[in-house]
């Protein structure tokens, strides 16, 4: 959503809400916006309302470079055929990503910018060559501390689902005989 209207919003009426009413607002939203309502949101407009501004710059900032990052790191991911451990190393995946974020080098700033400069250029996707390189920025940013304990989440979550698809299996034996 545009922070502009966002503020004027809150600025108007205290209430980000009250857009869903605005029918010139909702027939404009871009198709790839998101829009979300309901009660579960008040907790988020009071925490927007009491950070600083440096604070609302920065996760701006976290929220634009995941919704670039996460969908390539999904797909990537995606291209390993994890099965049924899929959800577990991508969960801690994207902890890892986070914690990485917090203390990017110099380096790491200038390609984020670099890759948030080509997307505000709204170019197609295949002209997108900062971000066709996603995968391989991805894999550099781990650590080999990062890869053994995202290998662990992958060997746990797949040691659960054995253990218990064997002894649902047996229960439903013993439940037939």
């Amino acid at each position: 959503m545009n922070d502009a209207i966002l503020a004027e919003q809150l600025r108007k009426t205290g209430n980000l809400l009250d857009l869903l009413n605005d029918d010139d607002w909702v027939r404009n939203a871009d198709e790839e916006d998101f829009v979300e309502a309901g009660l579960g949101l008040q907790p988020y407009v009071d925490l927007i309302q009491g950070a600083s501004p440096e604070a609302l710059r920065r996760q701006r900032w976290y929220v634009r470079v995941l919704s670039i990052l996460l969908p390539e790191l999904k797909q990537w991911l995606e291209s390993w055929q994890l099965g049924r451990s899929f959800e577990a190393v991508y969960m801690e995946t994207q902890r890892r990503l986070y914690k990485h974020l917090e203390q990017l080098t110099s380096e790491q700033q200038d390609w984020i910018k670099a890759l948030l400069a080509e997307a505000a250029q709204a170019l197609p996707k295949e002209q997108k060559v900062i971000r066709a390189q996603a995968t391989t920025w991805l894999a550099q940013l781990f650590t080999e501390e990062d890869w053994n304990v995202i290998a662990q989440a992958a060997s746990q979550a797949i040691a659960h689902d054995i253990q218990h698809l064997g002894q649902q299996t047996a229960k439903q034996t013993v439940a037939q005989q």
